[in-house]
């Protein structure tokens, strides 16, 4: 029988195929939605992030000492994004991790930020202002990892309240190149039976950035929405599935997935 572990590689590749949250709305919109079903109305909460092309997209993995999320926001958040704001630096949105189903990154949370380039993250690392609270935000967090990014064009995402989200980074193999077209042709129909997923956002890549341990630097990473997480387990465990596996397996070296749920505003 496959690995359970290497058979999670699926959710990357599925890519290929085709609280911070109060804080974070300043800069996006947030709607609800209604949807009619035996005359009971359920409204869905809907917030749309655009991320531009560009920028640079910095995606922050984080782990917060027990109880200390409110802290965290009012005496981190609060106090460094204004002075992000002088660098035009700012924060698109947040999510609440529910799961991590593969890889060596296991956070808490996830929070999404946005700079006109490295340069200007940079001089928020180097403001007097800023330094003076970095303390407080590492006494507060228990690890941290951080990848940057862009996209070739705009790209709005919708995230909604009653769906998962999967933030993957994947390192692939010089045989993913060969490997990787004849798994989405045999895989696409089994993948339709669990969503299907949906691809919603490819995220390139920065290069150029020097080493470091609390940077991730894979070769892709995307966003890739799910129904839930048991459709995830569904699809890696489906029998029709563990035929095409073995593509996967070959293509990637190293696979990160964290199913997320966006943070509204309470």
């Amino acid at each position: 029988m496959m690995n359970l572990e290497k058979m999670r590689i699926v959710t990357a590749i599925l890519v290929l195929c085709i609280g911070f949250s109060t804080l974070a709305f300043d800069n996006n919109n947030s709607k609800a939605i209604t949807n009619k079903d035996n005359d009971i109305e359920d409204k869905v909460r809907e917030a749309n992030i655009l991320f531009k092309a560009g920028k640079v997209i910095e995606i922050a993995y984080a782990t917060v000492e027990g109880g200390k999320n409110a802290q965290l926001n009012k005496e981190y958040f609060s106090k460094i994004l204004p002075i992000a704001a002088k660098y035009e630096g700012k924060m698109l949105g947040s999510l609440q991790v529910t799961a991590v189903v593969d890889g060596e990154v296991v956070p808490q949370m996830i929070a999404i930020f946005e700079w006109p380039n490295i340069e200007a993250r940079d001089k928020l690392l180097a403001d007097k202002k800023a330094q003076k609270l970095f303390p407080t935000r590492d006494a507060i967090l228990t690890s941290i990892k951080l990848a940057y990014f862009t996209v070739d064009e705009d790209v709005s995402v919708t995230f909604r309240e009653d769906k998962t989200y999967e933030f993957f980074n994947a390192w692939l193999t010089p045989e993913a190149e060969k490997l990787l077209p004849k798994y989405f042709q045999k895989s696409e129909n089994v993948k339709k039976k669990y969503g299907p997923p949906s691809f919603v956002a490819s995220l390139k890549p920065l290069k150029g950035l020097p080493g470091a341990d609390y940077l991730l630097q894979p070769h892709m990473a995307g966003i890739v929405e799910w129904n839930n997480t048991n459709a995830y387990y569904g699809l890696i465990a489906d029998p029709e599935f563990k035929k095409v596996a073995p593509l996967l397996m070959k293509s990637l070296s190293r696979i990160d997935g964290i199913h997320a749920k966006f943070n509204f505003p309470q």
